[in-house]
């Protein structure tokens, strides 16, 4: 495997960890309002947090097209 293919895998899997992570803020008690200023604040960095790992999974996959055209030309 090569070092590109590597980071490739890793993009995708912090993209990945990313959304899993802004789903968890949101939707389970495992991160307390305590943490958070209210419930609101919690709810907005979950969305962020979320839309931050699919912005990832897109740029990633972005790239990821163009190398590979670039390896057929």
């Amino acid at each position: 495997m090569n070092m590109q293919k590597l980071m490739v895998y890793i993009g995708y899997t912090a993209g990945v960890i990313f959304v899993a992570l802004g789903i968890a803020i949101m939707a389970t008690e495992l991160f307390p309002t305590t943490l958070f200023a209210t419930q609101n604040v919690k709810i907005i960095f979950g969305v962020v947090m979320i839309l931050y790992g699919i912005y990832r999974i897109v740029i990633i996959t972005i790239k990821n097209r163009r190398a590979d055209e670039e390896e057929t030309k």
